[in-house]
């Protein structure tokens, strides 16, 4: 069954968000992006109102890092028990189609620890009920923080925790979701690593490589991969001068995204 996939954006879309873009529309999936400003999009997309998912007056950040992916998290769970999208970010090129079958579509990145950067949950999935708990303005301590570290905070803010804004970047997203999904024995769902998670963010740098990866790297067990946008960014300012090199991962799918129409 070909899934309908959707994600939330803020702010404009880049040339990585086109190559995924592209790539999804290329296996011939709908795709709806949410965001709660007016956004120009490729056509084929669908464009919505993320207050149909999520109300909000304001988008949500992690306050030491200002990243919008608290608000990204809070988004990915309403979705799940609103809708019945499969969420995906816009860092994912997919290399087949999403023809999943069954209520659970996440895939492990690690040993231990499944990524959300493709989800779907059944509505009455016990951890997604822990994750939809996760609001703007919350206060608690993260559930990955343990032991004398968890006591610790405990004590600082004397009993309240602290607000969710200044958990750990992550603590809501892969952290959150690969403990409630242990503790309600729901992790054998995940898919192995190779299905989207095959190379890790620290070795992002193998994207930008030119005459490096191509999709025939990847084996008959990859649905898609994670460029993992945030360090990909950096590496491109730091290292390349913001230009994205001709002949590498990245710039195969940009160009084959300018030669589908996309603007990028």
């Amino acid at each position: 069954m070909l899934r309908s996939l959707a994600t939330l954006w803020v702010g404009p879309l880049g040339p990585i968000e086109y190559a995924s873009i592209a790539s999804i529309l290329r296996f011939g999936h709908r795709l709806t992006i949410y965001s709660y400003a007016p956004l120009e999009i490729p056509e084929g997309v669908e464009w919505r109102d993320a207050n149909e998912v999520y109300p909000a007056q304001q988008v949500a950040s992690y306050a030491k890092s200002g990243s919008p992916s608290l608000h990204s998290n809070f988004f990915r769970y309403a979705l799940m028990k609103k809708t019945e999208h499969v969420w995906v970010d816009l860092d994912m090129i997919l290399l087949r189609p999403f023809d999943f079958e069954g209520d659970y579509i996440l895939g492990r990145e690690g040993e231990t620890r499944v990524n959300c950067a493709v989800l779907r949950m059944p509505k009455d999935s016990p951890a997604l009920a822990e994750l939809l708990r996760f609001q703007g303005g919350t206060r608690g301590i993260a559930p990955h923080v343990t032991g004398f570290r968890r006591f610790k905070y405990q004590v600082m803010t004397l009993g309240r925790g602290k607000p969710i804004e200044q958990w750990p970047w992550g603590s809501t997203g892969p952290r959150a979701l690969s403990i409630f999904l242990r503790k309600h024995g729901e992790i054998h769902h995940a898919l192995p690593v190779e299905a989207f998670y095959t190379i890790p963010p620290g070795e992002c740098r193998r994207f930008l490589e030119p005459q490096g990866l191509s999709d025939e790297s990847f084996g008959p067990g990859a649905y898609a991969v994670h460029l993992s946008a945030s360090n990909v960014n950096k590496l491109l300012r730091r290292e390349f001068g913001g230009v994205i090199p001709p002949g590498s991962f990245l710039g195969q799918h940009v160009a084959r995204a300018r030669a589908a129409g996309m603007p990028c």
